[in-house]
């Protein structure tokens, strides 16, 4: 669906109301405490996002990768800081649409008033399958989702992302993993 809502987005020539930014490797995008009211599409490369947690854990809550979306919805839609932080893992380049503009144009637009739905579409249910992954699924299922949307993801994303990600720690996905690899054999 992100790629559909890019190929819309550039026959509507919106990227000429887009900027381009490169973030490199290690390089936080989006500090916690701040009110980021854009819209991202990832041309190359993959950020994290993930929150601080009182002793100073990360806890990773979403990979975003070449082809994806992404914002944070309590800034764009409610006006609120960030308690998300974004850092990217590798070299990324991308564009950035700032969402007031978006809406603006879009009241008497149908064609974006229908981008910024689905936009808002593909982050409701990505966070609705999030929620169920983590209520309805074991990490091992997590892990497998997880390498089954973004196979290269254990070469481009550190073990410790990963193992935040699926709610486990590094030791746990090592198991997870020689289990899978011994299923296989």
């Amino acid at each position: 669906m992100s790629e559909r809502l890019f190929e819309n987005i550039k026959n509507l020539q919106l990227l000429q109301f887009a900027k381009q930014k490169h973030v490199s490797a290690s390089e936080i995008y989006i500090p916690q405490g701040k009110i980021y009211k854009k819209i991202f599409f990832i041309k190359k490369g993959t950020l994290r996002s993930y929150y601080l947690t009182e002793t100073g854990e990360e806890k990773t809550i979403f990979f975003r990768w070449d082809g994806q979306f992404g914002a944070i919805p309590e800034c764009i839609f409610d006006n609120q800081t960030s308690n998300q932080i974004w850092q990217a893992l590798e070299d990324c380049e991308l564009f950035e649409i700032d969402f007031d503009l978006l809406e603006e144009m879009s009241e008497n637009n149908v064609k974006l008033m229908k981008i910024r739905l689905g936009f808002v579409q593909v982050m409701l249910l990505e966070a609705i399958q999030r929620i169920e992954g983590f209520v309805l699924d074991k990490p091992e299922a997590r892990y497998q989702k997880l390498i089954s949307q973004k196979p290269e993801i254990n070469n481009r994303v550190a073990d410790k992302y990963i193992a935040s990600y699926i709610g486990v720690t590094p030791v746990s996905l090592s198991r997870i993993r020689k289990r899978l690899t011994s299923q296989k054999k």
